[in-house]
């Protein structure tokens, strides 16, 4: 098992090293994070929204994984929405840093009010900047060529393009992430971008009592890596005027042209109070390398300011 485990980590570390993929995916959405990965979402609300998230993964090791992002997106004018991210990504010898910016517009599709049911488009910018530092790779034999490199740093630039929409509390969306705008052939020099990826999603909110709602919800990543993985997701929020309280579930599975394997179960929880929110999930691996390696965590926070970009507020 270890000399599989060895093997395996090595292929990961060998992906990660060609495959520059921008932010990584995991259950940001569900801590209010799906601006991260459908620009569509930037300023889908009246408020200022702040969002700050801290994955861990692999507890077991060391210098695992870990990945950190902060963002904000607001409603900037009449139905123009924008929004703006910085994150960072450490997993061992290689770290990795980007920022993302870009925009939304907002269609009415009813006049309740509170915008309960709108159809949005969007697109952003991502860049991003890979480093590896060789000098932490520990071998048998110092200096050997097939684990040393002439470059440290790799600079990419990607467009992300999305829609969403909510209607009757039927809510989802479509983006595609990770389109490169500069060494786009897939392999130059050793190196390839990361693989374009198209985010769906689509989920019901039913409200059956008045403070009581259960969400089930499904989201799936494709990538022209021939890769798909697979959430289906369960909360239950029980809410007032003021705050609310939200528990639940995630499951994920992955499936290729090779192999499928369940990957993991998510026990997810989310507080609110007034404008401020907490949350985190539980990340219970399925996979044999999971269970090797440890667990995984979330956390996210966010705060919900008012709106002092556009005073005037959303357009009907």
């Amino acid at each position: 098992m270890r000399k599989l485990y060895a093997i395996v980590c090595l292929a990961l570390l060998s992906n990660a090293y060609k495959a520059q993929e921008s932010l990584p995916y995991y259950q940001q959405y569900l801590l209010d994070g799906d601006f991260l990965f459908n620009p569509a979402q930037y300023g889908k609300t009246d408020y200022v929204q702040l969002n700050a998230i801290y994955q861990k993964q692999f507890s077991k090791f060391s210098e695992s994984p870990n990945v950190q992002s902060v963002g904000i997106n607001a409603n900037i004018f009449d139905r123009v929405g924008a929004g703006l991210t910085v994150f960072r990504d450490s997993n061992g010898a290689e770290s990795s840093g980007g920022v993302t910016a870009g925009a939304s517009y907002f269609i009415p599709l009813s006049s309740e009010g509170e915008r309960r049911d709108q159809f949005s488009f969007g697109t952003s910018i991502s860049l991003y900047n890979r480093n590896f530092d060789y000098s932490k790779i520990n071998t048998d034999e110092q200096g050997d060529p097939l684990l040393r490199g002439d470059e440290s740093n790799i600079f990419m630039a990607y467009a992300n393009f999305g829609l969403a929409a909510t209607y009757k509390n039927l809510f989802g969306g479509v983006s595609v992430n990770d389109i490169a705008l500069g060494n786009d052939k897939p392999i130059v020099n050793g190196y390839e971008p990361s693989p374009i990826k198209f985010f769906l999603n689509l989920g019901y909110n039913w409200h059956i009592a008045d403070n009581i709602m259960l969400t089930p919800a499904a989201m799936i990543n494709l990538n022209t890596n021939s890769t798909r993985v697979m959430d289906y997701n369960l909360m239950a929020t029980f809410n007032n005027d003021i705050n609310a309280f939200s528990f639940g579930v995630s499951y994920r599975a992955a499936q290729n042209r090779f192999d499928s394997q369940q990957l993991e179960i998510a026990p997810i929880v989310k507080v609110r109070f007034n404008k401020f929110m907490i949350g985190a999930t539980y990340n219970l691996g399925l996979s044999d390398i999971q269970k090797e390696g440890g667990n995984s965590f979330m956390i996210g926070l966010g705060y919900n300011f008012d709106n002092f970009i556009n005073v005037r507020g959303y357009r009907y």
